[in-house]
């Protein structure tokens, strides 16, 4: 299954915007990046089976999280969802990560700059990093809503949401660990919110 695929329609009625969202926000659940204690992974196929080109505008935005490990990894990704890989937004960490054998020690982490069709950049002035501290286990900066929300158009859907974005625009979220807006048909989350197409709240 791909984004195109025919058997995934996924409409109004699944809490999807008409016209779809201008801005995805994205953090996988990469396998193989230690994850595997803390949530549940997904490997490569079905991370690139995720129908967000359909979540997507015809002119969008994508902010894909990625590890330094998984770059090449991640622009396959995007290309499977049908965006381009603009430019690479570095976070620079206040410590030291791990190291691995034929790795230097990690201090940074990539969100990719993607787009589709010919959606306008809000500020040109963003550089190709943002300094933040480091918090719990894979929990990404709230600077990351700012920088966007300066960039990027909205309404706005962030994929895989731990907890709702700090921040005051209007956000969707999708994900296991929170009250879902939206419906991904083939891919279900344990519950929703009222707002997923009246969706009544599954239980785990």
């Amino acid at each position: 299954m791909s984004y195109s695929d025919e058997n995934t329609k996924i409409s109004q009625r699944d809490g999807v915007p008409e016209g779809g969202f201008a801005t995805i926000l994205v953090d996988p659940p990469w396998p193989g990046q230690g994850g595997e204690a803390h949530y549940r992974t997904m490997s490569l196929d079905a991370i690139k089976a995720l129908p967000v080109g359909q979540l997507a505008a015809k002119d969008a935005h994508l902010w894909l999280w990625t590890t330094n490990g998984l770059l090449p990894q991640a622009y396959e990704v995007a290309q499977a969802w049908g965006f381009t890989v603009r430019s690479p937004l570095t976070w620079v960490k206040f410590r030291l990560g791990l190291s691995g054998r034929y790795q230097l020690r990690n201090a940074t982490e990539q969100l990719l700059f993607c787009t589709r069709g010919t959606a306008p950049l809000g500020s040109r002035s963003q550089p190709t990093w943002f300094n933040a501290p480091v918090t719990e286990h894979s929990r990404k900066p709230a600077e990351q809503f700012a920088i966007i929300e300066r960039v990027s158009p909205g309404p706005y859907l962030e994929l895989f949401a731990r907890r709702r974005p700090e921040s005051r625009a209007d956000w969707a979220v999708w994900g296991d660990q929170i009250d879902s807006d939206i419906r991904i048909p083939g891919f279900p989350v344990p519950r929703y919110s009222q707002r997923a197409g009246g969706c009544v709240k599954e239980v785990r």
